[in-house]
């Protein structure tokens, strides 16, 4: 007899979304046997803590993830507006439920809704998605973070803390709590969250057993829907903890999605409404770039660039900076973590990078197919080297794709590309430190670079029999606006609690954007994406601790933070 085991966090929304399913789930097969596995996440414990009381290694594993790859769980069960884009390889959402009310509700014990809430009222949410769109809405009301489990933040409201709090309708109606919504915001006056009262349910990619099983919970229309949103999202590079939101539903037989991107000020809120006659998953996706791309017309990327270079809190409450160095494209949800964690995430990106045109790169792509190995240096190698090889023909066929870490190899398995890459180390010192790069001869390698970086690694190649081209097809900068920001940040004395470097050029920028005022940062916290990183900042003074991450990954980064 078949038992199906559901991780879920001990959260009574999660508990019952993983009740739901297990009873549908009864309900389509009566012979089966359901578990569920309750966890405590890291992220439940550290509601109220900040990260540097917290520490511990495992501070941000996706517990419920583990359990699944570890084959101690089955499936996982989501609210579908918390699941970030990218899941880890092998995983999948497989099936989404019926979509509950999307909208957003207002709860009080005073007030019938936002338009009786008198002016300087205190409105709870921890959604920069609803300040940006009812502080434009209703610029005379006060809008404070609120946290914790839905329990909890009725509590703080019956406490006095609040004058009123918003909450995800379905969320309420899940908990038996409808009694307690005042009004139910309509999406014309608050855009809901992407996937907002969705169910999703995660399992293994090779796990056809289960999905069979999961079949019959499958709602084709949410799926539709969800994939319209997510690909606006993923388009827009937004998050949850970002003020986009997105929308979609059937509308005189098309999809119509609706799209929004605003200021947490109040002071602009954009948006596009589209339709697609195409109802498909594949129409849908489709769809949601389109919105993504009149949103950005519009300067949704400014805003959200903006969103992410200054403090992500609702309060003025005075928190510890961390500065985040990389390119916003490749921040991942690390300021949204910070954020919830009690810091200041401040972007102060320190490479600008720009494609390069020029004779020399043709000349080398036009001989693709010599070449025995193409070794892609970074993300901004993929990102910028694998558009020219699609002008010329592609990837050779016959060539070995490497990579030079995890980061960049998966970077290209979102391209279709599956990538060798060293299994212990990181940099091009791993990648030369792997049996098949030790005899070169014979072999002809093409690495993809940008202007400046490592010249050693294509010499070390040489002396080991390869002839070695490079394609150096982009140009680092440093970012015209970033020097302002830094100083800014260094005369106001603000405390520094971290800053995170990915790169040894990043490191460069970063000094020499610091100049005359670098005491400060010197004697912060340097979290570096490798040894070489580590040992420069010591060459350049670094007085401050220094912690080296296994990798330069987001994840890895922040688990080096933590200790």
């Amino acid at each position: 007899m078949k038992t199906i085991r559901i991780a879920t966090r001990n959260s009574p929304l999660a508990m019952w979304q993983a009740n739901y399913v297990k009873e549908q789930l009864l309900q389509a097969h009566q012979e089966l046997i359901v578990d569920i596995v309750g966890m405590t996440t890291k992220g439940d414990q550290l509601l109220d803590r900040s990260l540097v009381t917290a520490g511990g290694k495992g501070l941000f594993l996706k517990e419920l993830e583990v359990s699944l790859l570890e084959h101690k769980t089955d499936i996982a069960v989501h609210s579908m507006k918390d699941v970030p884009v990218d899941l880890p390889k092998g995983l999948e959402i497989s099936v989404v439920c019926e979509r509950a009310d999307p909208r957003d509700a207002v709860v009080s014990n005073d007030y019938q809704n936002l338009y009786a809430l008198p002016k300087g009222a205190r409105v709870g949410t921890a959604s920069l998605r609803r300040v940006a769109q009812l502080r434009n809405a209703f610029p005379a009301l006060e809008f404070v973070e609120l946290r914790g489990n839905v329990n909890t933040r009725l509590q703080k409201l019956d406490n006095g803390d609040y004058d009123a709090i918003i909450l995800a309708a379905a969320g309420l109606i899940r908990l038996g709590l409808t009694d307690r919504i005042r009004q139910y915001i309509s999406p014309e006056l608050c855009l809901p969250a992407v996937g907002q009262g969705i169910v999703g349910i995660e399992c293994r990619s090779d796990d056809d057993t289960t999905k069979s099983l999961l079949a019959p919970l499958h709602s084709k229309q949410s799926a539709i829907f969800l994939a319209a949103e997510r690909a606006m999202n993923a388009a827009l590079e937004g998050g949850c903890q970002v003020p986009v939101a997105g929308y979609a539903e059937l509308e005189s037989g098309k999809i119509k999605l609706r799209g929004m991107v605003g200021k947490t000020d109040g002071t602009q809120v954009l948006a596009s409404t589209q339709f697609g006659s195409n109802i498909s998953v594949g129409g849908a996706a489709e769809l949601g770039q389109v919105v993504a791309n009149e949103l950005l017309k519009q300067g949704a990327g400014e805003i959200l660039a903006d969103v992410y270079r200054q403090p992500m809190a609702l309060n003025t409450i005075t928190k510890p900076i961390v500065l985040l160095t990389r390119q916003h494209r490749f921040l991942g949800n690390t300021a949204a973590i910070l954020h919830r964690l009690d810091y200041q995430p401040t972007h102060v990106p320190t490479l600008k990078v720009d494609e390069v045109h020029d004779l020399a790169v043709k000349r080398v792509l036009e001989q693709l197919d010599t070449f025995t190995d193409v070794i892609f240096v970074s993300r901004n190698a993929v990102e910028f080297g694998l558009p020219l090889i699609a002008q010329y023909g592609g990837m050779p066929p016959i060539a070995r794709v490497m990579a030079v870490g995890a980061e960049t190899a998966k970077q290209l398995y979102r391209h279709g590309i599956d990538a060798h890459f060293p299994d212990h180390g990181q940099g091009a010192e791993a990648l030369l430190k792997v049996d098949t790069m030790q005899d070169l001869r014979g072999s002809r390698v093409l690495i993809v670079r940008g202007e400046l970086g490592l010249d050693w690694p294509a010499e070390e190649m040489r002396k080991r029999g390869a002839e070695v081209i490079e394609a150096k097809c982009y140009r680092q900068s440093l970012p015209s606006a970033s020097s302002k920001q830094l100083h800014e940040i260094l005369d106001q004395r603000k405390p520094i609690e971290g800053v995170f470097v990915h790169s040894q050029q990043s490191l460069i920028h970063l000094i020499e954007l610091a100049g005359s005022e670098s005491d400060q940062l010197l004697s912060s916290t340097l979290v570096a994406g490798s040894n070489k990183i580590a040992q420069r900042a010591k060459e350049f003074g670094w007085t401050g601790a220094i912690e080296v991450a296994e990798s330069p990954s987001n994840k890895h980064m922040m688990i080096a933070f933590s200790r």
